[in-house]
Parts: C-alpha cells; sequence; structure tokens
C-alpha cells in the first residue's frame, strides 16, 4: 500500500518508495520567475522543509541524472523550466543547532555544511576553522571557476527564535553585537550574492531574527504573504479530497472533511485568497491513523505540532503586570473581533509589546488567521487545534502570579466527571479557582474574566470539543462542549449569566437571570445527549451550578 508520508522531508525518498505525493511541483517555477533571493514563512510543521529538499534535487547539478526517477509523474517532470540541474547547492538547516552552546554549534554546523559541499563537488578542501572565512573562500574560489551557487536554508530561525524565549539577552547579543557570528554568516551572504551566490531561498517560522541581524534592510524578497504562494506548502481542501479518494475512504468523506475543517484548517495567507489551507502534518497524522489502523487518533492533536510556548508568556507582562497583548488574547479565546490594518512581514523582537507587531507575530506563529478583509484585517483563532493551544499558553501566563492555584490533572479529571456521570464539580472548582485568583482578576474586567477564563480552562481536555457563541434556530448558545468521540456520554450546553457587584437587588436579580437562562436553555434542542447547565456569577463568585 502507498504509505503517507507523516514526518518526512525527503523528496526523493517520497517520490521513490512509493509514498503518497500531493504535487507541488508547479511552484519550482514560479519560484524561478520570482526574484533571486527569496525567504518563505510560515508556522512549525507545515512542509517547509519538504520544500527545501524539492528544490535542492530540482535545482542541485549533482542530481542531475537522477531527475527522471525523482520527478516523474508531476508537472515539472512535464513542464522543465531553464535552469533545472544547473547549481552548486549550498543547504543549512538551523534547527540542528544546539541552542545549550550554541556559538560552538553554530559554527559546527556551518562548517560541517561546507565541508560536505567542497567533497561533494570536489572541491579543494578550505583549511580554515573559522567558518565565516571559510565561507568567503569559497565564494572567491566558486566564482573564479564560474560555479554558481543556490544557498538553501532551512529553519533560519530556529536556535534564534529558542534563544529569544529563554534569553533575551544572549538574543540581544547575537543579532546585534558586530562580532556575532550569525550576524556576520548574513553579513557574507549579502557580500557573496555580488559573486558566486545566484539564487537564494530560507525558510522559517517569523521575520524576528532576519530583521534584527540585517538591522531592518532586506537581503531578499518575502514571498510568504503573496497570493501566487498560498498553497505551496499546506493541504487544500481539493488536495484532501484526492487523498481521499485515493485511499477509498469515500464513504467517510464527509465526516472526515468535517473533522479536518474544525481542527486543521483555516488558515489563509493572503487577504484576497478565498479558499483556506489545512495545516500539512496535522492532515497526514489524521489520515495516517485512518488508513493504518481504520480508526481517528486517539488525541486529535498531534503531540508534535505542540510548542513550549511556556515561555513566551513575557510577551503578556509589563513590570510584572499583565499587558494590552494578554487582553487582545482574552478577546480572541471570547470571540471578540480583533483587527489590524496589516500583516507585518518586517518588524523586531525588541518592538513585540507593539500591540499591531504583537499581532503580526502572533498571526506568523499561526495562533490566528485571517478570517475577512474589510477596511483592515479580521482575525481568528483558526481552528480547534490552536484553541487548545492558546488556552495552554493562557495558562502558562496564568501560573506566574502567586495566587494562582489551577491544576490541571484535577481539573481534567473533574470534566471527565461530568461527561460520565453528569457530576458538575468541575464548574465548582474553575469557580473556587476565579474567585480566589484576586491577583489576575484586576486586569480584566469582571464579566469577561470570568468567560475567558471558563473558555480557556474548558478547552484544557482532549475529549471535548469547545464552542462559543454558537447560532443555533433559537438565538445563540453561550458555551457548547461537543464530545469529540462518541463513546463520551454526554455534550454540554452552559448558559452563562453575571450579576456585578454593585447589584443592589441581589436575589430578586439572581431569581431572574436563572430564569432567564433555564428559559433559553429550553430553546435549545440538540437532543437527551447534551446536559443543559446555568452558571451565574456575582462578580468572581459562582453563586448558582445548575443541571436543567
Amino acid at each position: 500500500m502507498t504509505k503517507l508520508p507523516y514526518g518526512l522531508s525527503d523528496f526523493r525518498r517520497i517520490r521513490i518508495e512509493d509514498y503518497y505525493y500531493i504535487d507541488k511541483t508547479k511552484f519550482i517555477e514560479q519560484i524561478e520567475e520570482e526574484a533571486d533571493f527569496l525567504f518563505f514563512l510560515r508556522p512549525r510543521r507545515f512542509g517547509k522543509s519538504l520544500t527545501i529538499s524539492m528544490l535542492e534535487y530540482y535545482f542541485d547539478v549533482y542530481y542531475k541524472e537522477e531527475f527522471e526517477e525523482t520527478f516523474k509523474d508531476t508537472y515539472i517532470f512535464e513542464n522543465p523550466t531553464p535552469l533545472k540541474n544547473s547549481f552548486y547547492v549550498l543547504r543549512f538547516d538551523f534547527s540542528a543547532v544546539d541552542i545549550t552552546d550554541y556559538k560552538s554549534s553554530f559554527r559546527m554546523h556551518l562548517n560541517l555544511r561546507i565541508d560536505s559541499f567542497c567533497d561533494k563537488y570536489h572541491i579543494p578542501e578550505i583549511e580554515v576553522d573559522n567558518p565565516i572565512s571559510k565561507l568567503e573562500s569559497l565564494f572567491i574560489y566558486c566564482n573564479k571557476h564560474n560555479l554558481p551557487i543556490y544557498i538553501l536554508i532551512d529553519e533560519y530561525d530556529n536556535f534564534v527564535t529558542k534563544l529569544l524565549i529563554s534569553d533575551m539577552d544572549a538574543y540581544k547579543t547575537l543579532v546585534t553585537s558586530k562580532n556575532a557570528i550569525y550576524k556576520e554568516f548574513f553579513t557574507m551572504l549579502k557580500v557573496g550574492t555580488s559573486s558566486a551566490i545566484k539564487k537564494m531561498f530560507f525558510t522559517g517560522v517569523s521575520p524576528l531574527a532576519l530583521y534584527d541581524v540585517t538591522s531592518g534592510s532586506n537581503i531578499g524578497v518575502n514571498i510568504s504573504l503573496i497570493s501566487n504562494f498560498n498553497d505551496l506548502v499546506g493541504v487544500t481542501k481539493k488536495e484532501l479530497i484526492e487523498m481521499i479518494d485515493f485511499y477509498n475512504l469515500r464513504e467517510k468523506e464527509e465526516h472526515i472533511i468535517s473533522r479536518c475543517d474544525e481542527w486543521y484548517n483555516s488558515y489563509r495567507f493572503n487577504e484576497n485568497v478565498k479558499h483556506t489551507i489545512y495545516n500539512s502534518d496535522m492532515i497526514l497524522y489524521y489520515m495516517k491513523s485512518l488508513v493504518q489502523y481504520n480508526q481517528e487518533p486517539r488525541d486529535l492533536i498531534d503531540v508534535n505540532v505542540r510548542t513550549d510556548y511556556s515561555k513566551l508568556k513575557f510577551l503578556v507582562y509589563t513590570n510584572q503586570k499583565l499587558n494590552g497583548n494578554f487582553e487582545m488574547l482574552n478577546n480572541l479565546i471570547l470571540g471578540k473581533q480583533v483587527t489590524t490594518t496589516k500583516i507585518k512581514d518586517n518588524f523586531s523582537a525588541f518592538e513585540l509589546a507593539n500591540e499591531d507587531n504583537f499581532k503580526s507575530f502572533i498571526y506568523s506563529l499561526g495562533f490566528v488567521t485571517i478570517e475577512q478583509y474589510r477596511i483592515a484585517l479580521n482575525l481568528k483563532i483558526p481552528n480547534q487545534t490552536l484553541k487548545k493551544l492558546l488556552a495552554e499558553f493562557i495558562h502558562y501566563a496564568y501560573k506566574d502570579f502567586e495566587d494562582y492555584s489551577m491544576k490541571t490533572e484535577r481539573l481534567n479529571n473533574s470534566l471527565l466527571d461530568l461527561a460520565y456521570d453528569k457530576d458538575l464539580s468541575a464548574f465548582h472548582y474553575i469557580g473556587g479557582v476565579i474567585k480566589n485568583s484576586t491577583s489576575i482578576r484586576d486586569y480584566i474586567d469582571g464579566e469577561n474574566f470570568v468567560k475567558a477564563y471558563l473558555l480557556a480552562y474548558l478547552n484544557l481536555n482532549s475529549f471535548y470539543e469547545l464552542k462559543s457563541e454558537v447560532e443555533s434556530k433559537k438565538g445563540y448558545i453561550d458555551i457548547l462542549l461537543e464530545p469529540i468521540k462518541e463513546e463520551v456520554p454526554f455534550g454540554v450546553i452552559i448558559e452563562l449569566k453575571y450579576i456585578k457587584r454593585s447589584e443592589t437587588n441581589y436575589e430578586t436579580t439572581l431569581k431572574s437571570r436563572i430564569l432567564e437562562a433555564k428559559n433559553q436553555l429550553n430553546q435549545y434542542d440538540l437532543g437527551k445527549r447534551y446536559l443543559k447547565i446555568v452558571l451565574v456569577f456575582r462578580g468572581w463568585e459562582l453563586v448558582h451550578c445548575e443541571e436543567v
């Protein structure tokens, strides 16, 4: 059986070892016709490394005799370009750099790749230890002998971003110090473009490192937000349907598409494109389980798409206090409109306190995508996977407060009791934590704080799909917990009401809110499988919790 290439990024291996391949080779033509020096950004696990590998096998003179075997039955095989197999490819992968000793590791990686390049093309060994000097000597030699170089860099910002979120001072030194090797490397590349380097293609996640290391002067064209390259990586709906058909899963097609739309879709990388993109890794993870085991994966979120976002919490603090960035994340959780005038593709890591820069940064991470375009861009969380990852991020941000007492394992067990036994203790537990979190709630409006907190923490489970403000025939459901798996016996519909602490006629208002909530719940008919729950908060205190 044709295998799914989950976790693989070697283009030739996928092509010759009978792996399923979504043909992206038409983009080679477009890349060749673009500017000579390009960089391309997408969130993690989107297929960027496979693109780098594809370009290497296509443009490298070393693989000229293997072109037919590698590219047969693809678009580019039938439509080869003038520059096919005409470069000497020098490829780097900065995800290989270890940040525990990044200076030494980076030097070692550069030297290894340069030495490998010389060995591959029978170039005399360059007996210099300093990789920047070695690179300079290589460019001089290749220019003298008319050997055109194509530079490929995969994950150019990988170890630098890790450094940014763990040690800002080290990051600053790396990208700004005149003698820092990372900065020297890009300076040397810029020098090389006037001699041996004829083309460059970098991939990464965000533009921060490139902006900071070049002091804002571009050494290439950023094609990330150009509509023609919207689906250079990722999976379109058409491509997903073709995959479903190939594996004879047509009977499950409607369910598969519905599931993938909820969990892996809605990425849009240009405001004018109509179709959205699925995350490649997530689709392959999900489909591999269906094809290989005839069932969905136990957890719909692949562990490999999880990043340690906990260290990014410094972005939502100013002087040990939650800032406007945190409030904006809460608004996203609440489903409120978050807008920006422009997705920036060029800004500094030292300017992330600026709200527009922060929005562009979380866009590059994949936390938000473009929902629609008017005068401004409306942003939204793309799918259930990212909603859960954002909930985890907010959890880590809360944890710095000394009176914060949420225990996620206890919460998870309580939610299991709710799902299987109709036990409402999960709400009482969350309510108790809200009541005691005095230092957090001071920064957020009371009603918004309560709802954002509920949404964030009800999302920290693997058996419910959380939806907010769900449209029904009789109005909007405040919070819907929909079972992900059939074996989960109960879903939950929550009607949330709020009473201000300053309310003078409290008892009468409470009765009124409860009655109003019950009337609204009785209008929603999703079947007996759904519990209907009334939650009423007075200020930050849960004063009523009842199943209707």
